[in-house]
């Protein structure tokens, strides 16, 4: 079975779903659409995905939209180096994981990452500082897990490291951006603040075919 995954450069949600395929090592064709060209949003992607929106899993005559909704497919269908979990109680674990990565890191994330991307830093300054705090205050609560576990759920990756190690990614990528130099967000150097998270984005960072997944225009 080899599938197709339509996704866009820098996406986060689409490097999920990449990351996802690659943890579990399966064949797929990628299909790197522009964003800036309206390529996924062509009749052929709507007919897919209504919402005209990166990722979309292709397989045979189904499709997939909504990155933990592919991830969760994938696991489904191919049981093997499981994404969330092997029991109830894992399962349980990894999802509560993967809520609280996403009610409450993501859009602080966001809100950082987004205004140094498209250059709107001053106008946000005080947006950005509150959301840095919010990241803080999770990111020493993630610290301390991490001070007894290779991974946010256990000691193998799961869904909840491959939903957030993006969006972390994104962030450490923002921060080095000339545009993020009049922010003062306590950072960097990431290693020092955070050592036990810098360990934990290297452990994913050696994942066979991790390169794949890489956004190509970070490649600089």
């Amino acid at each position: 079975m080899v599938y197709e995954i339509f996704w866009g450069a820098g996406s986060p949600n689409s490097w999920r779903t990449l990351l996802g395929l690659e943890v579990k090592g399966l064949k797929y064709n990628s299909r790197l659409l522009e964003f800036s060209k309206k390529q996924h949003q062509t009749p052929e992607m709507l007919a897919m995905n209504p919402r005209g929106q990166l990722p979309v899993l292709k397989d045979g005559i189904n499709s997939v939209y909504e990155s933990i909704a592919i991830l969760a497919y994938l696991d489904q269908q191919n049981p093997e180096k499981p994404l969330f979990g092997k029991t109830p109680i894992e399962t349980g674990h990894i999802w509560q994981r993967v809520f609280e990565v996403e009610n409450y890191l993501c859009a602080p994330l966001l809100e950082i990452v987004r205004p140094i991307f498209f250059d709107d830093v001053s106008d946000n300054v005080a947006a950005i500082e509150k959301a840095a705090s919010y990241v803080h205050a999770e990111f020493k609560t993630m610290e301390a897990q991490l001070e007894k576990i290779d991974y946010l759920a256990g000691e193998t990756i799961t869904a909840a490291d491959v939903v957030l190690f993006p969006m972390v990614q994104a962030l450490l990528r923002a921060l080095s951006l000339e545009e993020a130099e009049p922010l003062e967000l306590d950072f960097n150097p990431f290693n020092q603040h955070y050592p036990k998270i810098a360990d934990w984005i290297i452990r994913i960072e050696a994942i066979p075919g991790y390169d794949n997944t890489y956004p190509p225009n970070w490649k600089d």
